[in-house]
């Protein structure tokens, strides 16, 4: 499910940063955190927060300092003389072109160090906060898209269970019309009375041959499994979807046992809904 969130802190340094969180749509759990790299010790504590209050989702994290000031950089000369030192060794016995610049120096991170006093219990009680900011607002936004997929679903569900009903209807005529074809046949073949008895042994083995009942019934019951973990509490979208896959299944199922082309249609619309359907399971958690 989409989202988006932003918090706001500032440093003991007065430093002023922005968290923003950005949510989409994800099968599992998927967390990117970018931010500066005083706040690196906390990666893993962003991503508990993250993970105990969402299920599924791709989220991205960024912090970003808003303040005006530069923050206090130092120069590392020890590790600056080593990277030349090596520079040179390169260029003497390999023959390597070329100088080693400031220009150069400045894209080795390792050399520049912010001068600065990181306190990492302090920094976490500062991010803690706007996170929580941020994904309270995500978490709004979530449940106002669950909502609409809710109702959408359930539409769809009301859909089906029209589609089951009329299937249900239509079942016993598959029998009936094959009764009236085996009889005609069996005229057309011999010309002296009908064997009644031989066309029941007949239509009794085609009907437990093309009963759909037990598909039927499974079907009502899968529905209503998906009914109640509408209403439920907690992640759901898991569950969702593996019922959708149920539901197709004795779609199929139905399908293949029916001569019936009606039945045959019905089921066609029924995975066709499904198929709407389980596309949005997919942005639920």
């Amino acid at each position: 499910m989409t989202g988006y969130g932003r918090g706001e802190f500032s440093s003991a340094d007065g430093t002023t940063y922005t968290v923003d969180v950005r949510s989409l749509n994800h099968r599992y759990m998927d967390i990117n955190i970018r931010m500066p790299d005083r706040f690196l010790p906390l990666e893993m504590r962003i991503r508990e927060t993250i993970k105990r209050r969402f299920r599924r989702g791709s989220f991205s994290v960024y912090i970003n300092s808003t303040s005006a000031e530069a923050e206090a950089v130092g120069v590392n000369l020890d590790v600056a003389r080593r990277y030349l030192e090596c520079a040179r060794e390169l260029k003497d016995k390999l023959g390597v072109k070329g100088d080693a610049t400031v220009e150069v120096l400045f894209r080795i991170r390792e050399i520049f160090s912010q001068k600065e006093d990181v306190d990492v219990e302090r920094d976490w009680n500062a991010v803690e906060g706007a996170l929580s900011q941020a994904l309270d607002r995500i978490e709004e936004m979530r449940q106002r898209e669950g909502e609409f997929l809710k109702t959408s679903i359930k539409e769809g569900l009301s859909a089906i269970e029209g589609l089951v009903r009329s299937i249900e209807e239509l079942a016993p005529r598959s029998v009936a019309h094959y009764r009236e074809r085996i009889r005609e046949e069996i005229k057309k073949l011999i010309s002296e009375k009908v064997d009644e008895s031989r066309i029941a042994m007949e239509v009794a083995i085609y009907s437990e041959r093309i009963n759909i009942d037990e598909e039927i019934t499974r079907l009502k019951s899968h529905i209503q499994q998906m009914h109640d973990c509408l209403e439920a509490d907690g992640p759901v979208g898991r569950k969702l979807d593996f019922l959708c896959q149920e539901l197709l299944r004795e779609a199929n199922t139905i399908a293949s046992k029916s001569q019936d082309v009606e039945i045959i249609q019905k089921t066609v619309d029924i995975k066709g809904e499904l198929e709407r359907i389980r596309e949005q399971t997919q942005n639920i958690e």
